[in-house]
């Protein structure tokens, strides 16, 4: 089966940067994938994407050298299945507060006896190869969100969940979560509640020995939170990089 490059990097004790795509434009899927980022995710949650063009994303992120993840818009069985069979080679699911939660998104992932996930991968084995059955379950990735005060508190639990490679914390909604404004500082420095909730879910990172993941908006914040401890790390969306870069530019032209 084809290599997943990401979760190699990560076994190895060694960062994976990505970035989410929002926009529905399998273009800037590609481009993405092109940059240098080791994995790039459609964000089927809160972006423009839905199984009715996943396919095309994915076969755009398939054709660089990025790990093709999808971020499912809920925790259920049939999205994450349909998502694996497009050809995801890493999921993951928002909102996971509980071991139940996380045992579900667990066995929608993996083909029985494991998991309940059902045969028909239909361009998943186009893309991973012809022994896609034999080793998806060990070859692709799982990372459930933890971003609510319910999910901090369990998240040793939810971690030691067969079948769960790592966690990935959602600052914004964390940040609701614990009665605080939405995180717009990009996550290098965080106020005392938030600091204190990241900090234990790389604790429960170390103690079950699971990836811990962030989403970050810039290169000070990533760098920091890496030496902190988190290996599976976001770096913002590409539309909140375009915008940058262009209200950057029209900023600095002198008319």
């Amino acid at each position: 089966m084809r290599p997943n490059g990401t979760k190699r990097l990560l076994a190895a004790g060694r960062p994976a940067l990505g970035l989410f795509v929002s926009s529905a434009s399998p273009l800037a899927a590609e481009v993405v994938g092109g940059l240098g980022f080791d994995w790039a995710l459609i964000d089927l949650q809160h972006g423009e994407n839905n199984l009715g063009n996943l396919s095309g994303m994915l076969q755009a992120v398939s054709a660089t050298p990025a790990t093709p993840f999808v971020r499912v818009p809920v925790n259920d069985p049939t999205l994450i299945g349909r998502a694996l069979d497009l050809g995801a080679y890493g999921i993951v699911v928002p909102l996971v507060n509980t071991p139940a939660e996380a045992e579900a998104a667990a066995r929608a992932a993996k083909y029985p006896p494991r998991g309940a996930r059902s045969w028909g991968p239909i361009r998943g084995a186009l893309y991973g190869g012809a022994d896609y059955f034999a080793a998806a379950d060990e070859e692709l990735s799982l990372f459930v969100m933890l971003e609510t005060a319910e999910a901090i508190g369990n998240a040793r639990d939810i971690l030691v969940t067969p079948g769960i490679d790592g966690c990935y914390v959602g600052l914004n909604d964390l940040s609701i979560s614990l009665g605080l404004a939405p995180e717009g500082g990009g996550g290098a420095s965080l106020p005392a509640p938030l600091e204190e909730a990241v900090e234990g879910v790389l604790a429960a990172c170390r103690e079950t020995g699971k990836v811990a993941g962030i989403q970050l908006y810039d290169a000070d914040a990533a760098t920091r939170r890496i030496r902190q401890g988190f290996r599976f790390v976001g770096l913002g969306t590409e539309l909140r990089v375009l915008r940058g870069a262009l209200t950057g530019m029209l900023g600095a032209v002198e008319r």
